[in-house]
C-alpha cells in the first residue's frame, strides 16, 4: 500500500488498475473517482491517466505535460490545465484530498528549473526546463499567459536568451 492510499476507503479496481499502462519504475500513487461518468482520474509516478467508466483506457499524458491542477472546494470540481492550453482535464470528485497532494507533488517535482518574464503588454511567459519522468530526459517548455503571442520577435528573443541561461544551468 503507497503513501497515498491510506485512509482511502476501498481499492482502485482491479479492471481500472489494469488499463493503465505502466513503465518501468512506474506504480499508482493516487487515484479518484469522476461523479460525473464513473471514470477514474489515476495518477501513476510517470503519468496522470482518465480510465472510462467502461475500464478503458481514454488518454494517458506524462507529468511534463500538465501545467496545473486547481481544486474548487465548493463544486467538487477538480481540473488540470496543459502547457500546450489544449483543453483542460476536469472531474467532479467529491474527496480529492490525497489526489490534490499527489497532483500537486508530481507537477512541481517535473520542474526542475523554470524562470518567468513580462511582455511589454504585461503579460507573462514562463521559460522552463522539466523532467519526462519515464526516462529522464530534460525538456524546454515556453508557456505563454493568455493573449501572449509567441511569435512576437521581442517575445521570442527574451525566451530564447532566457531558456540559453536555464541550459547552461543543467547542462544541457
Amino acid at each position: 500500500m503507497g503513501i497515498f492510499d491510506r485512509g482511502r476507503r476501498g481499492g482502485l479496481p482491479d479492471d481500472v488498475r489494469r488499463a493503465v499502462p505502466m513503465t518501468s519504475g512506474d506504480r499508482i500513487i493516487a487515484w479518484a473517482k469522476d461523479e460525473q461518468t464513473g471514470g477514474h482520474v489515476v495518477a501513476s509516478t510517470h503519468h496522470l491517466a482518465f480510465v472510462g467508466p467502461d475500464s478503458s483506457l481514454a488518454w494517458q499524458r506524462p507529468w511534463h505535460e500538465a501545467e496545473a491542477g486547481t481544486w474548487q472546494g465548493d463544486s467538487q470540481l477538480l481540473t488540470v490545465t496543459w502547457v500546450d492550453q489544449g483543453r483542460p482535464a476536469q472531474w467532479l470528485v467529491r474527496d480529492a484530498s490525497l489526489f490534490k497532494q499527489a497532483l500537486r507533488e508530481r507537477i512541481q517535482a517535473s520542474v526542475v528549473l523554470s524562470d518567468e518574464f513580462r511582455t511589454e503588454s504585461r503579460r507573462t511567459v514562463r521559460v522552463v526546463i522539466r523532467q519526462d519522468f519515464a526516462n529522464g530526459t530534460l525538456l524546454e517548455q515556453v508557456v505563454p499567459g493568455k493573449g501572449v503571442d509567441l511569435d512576437d520577435p521581442a517575445v521570442a528573443a527574451e525566451a530564447s536568451t532566457r531558456l540559453a541561461r536555464l541550459r547552461s544551468e543543467v547542462g544541457l
